[in-house]
């Protein structure tokens, strides 16, 4: 067997009978991958370290067939965090309608940040299998995460979201990928949401997390998201404080 390259037939496969460099057939498996919804956009790939012992090569060849993909906008590196798909997400992001957290924060010229706090599944029920269309024996993907605005803290927010529209919902890490641009991804672009806004008074783990007093006022808001069709996507709770927690209405 040649240096460098695997056993493995799938690797020794080339188009048009031309033997490419193991990186670059690592690389075109990837890609293919990536292009057929295997790795989940918004996900993390395997570790170089998993791939390295995947393909029997190296975690420098693994290195150099990765940072093509990034070069071409299919995958994002993050320090300490690992590798992942962004493939398809900017683009399907719409500039009409309601916009995510953190569209529209930037569009302000602010920085906002994202904190995972908790994620979980859970039994859908009767309640959100109605609101949802979906099956009552079904799972929601839940997570609650503490938003930022200029790295203070200005709301947090917990979001229910049915597995059965959004498989491999739960491999997103929203802490560096808006959920609006992978449901759009999936055929459900946000077009409609309906807010119920109420004062309410923070509770002692709120108040840690804001930065606040028990019992400091607080703006409480219920929000349901809805595709083009009318169908319910997500379920939010959220609460905050601050001066960003302000609405403008016009007519």
């Amino acid at each position: 067997m040649a240096k460098g390259y695997s056993s493995a037939p799938w690797l020794n496969e080339n188009a048009a009978g031309i033997n490419l460099p193991l990186y670059l057939r690592i690389r075109r498996i990837i890609r293919e991958k990536i292009n057929s919804g295997e790795y989940t956009p918004g996900a993390a790939i395997p570790s170089e370290s998993d791939l390295s012992q995947q393909y029997n090569t190296t975690k420098l060849t693994i290195r150099n067939a990765i940072d093509g993909l990034i070069d071409e906008g299919l995958l994002f590196r993050v320090q300490g965090k690992g590798t992942f798909v962004t493939h398809g997400l900017s683009a399907n992001s719409s500039s009409h309608g309601p916009r995510g957290f953190r569209a529209s924060q930037g569009d302000m010229r602010h920085r906002p940040s994202v904190r995972v706090l908790e994620t979980s599944i859970r039994p859908v029920g009767a309640h959100y299998a109605r609101l949802f269309d979906v099956s009552a024996e079904g799972d929601l993907y839940q997570v609650r995460r503490l938003n930022c605005v200029d790295d203070e803290p200005f709301a947090i927010e917990t979001a229910l979201v049915p597995c059965e529209l959004f498989p491999g919902i739960e491999t997103v890490d929203i802490s560096l990928f808006s959920l609006y641009e992978f449901y759009a991804l999936r055929g459900h672009e946000v077009v409609r949401a309906i807010e119920d806004l109420q004062v309410c008074e923070l509770k002692p783990r709120e108040a840690q997390l804001l930065r606040g007093s028990v019992g400091d006022p607080a703006l409480g808001i219920r929000c349901v998201s809805y595709d083009a069709a009318g169908r319910a996507l997500e379920y939010v709770t959220s609460v905050a404080i601050g001066e960003h927690a302000r609405y403008s209405v016009s007519q």
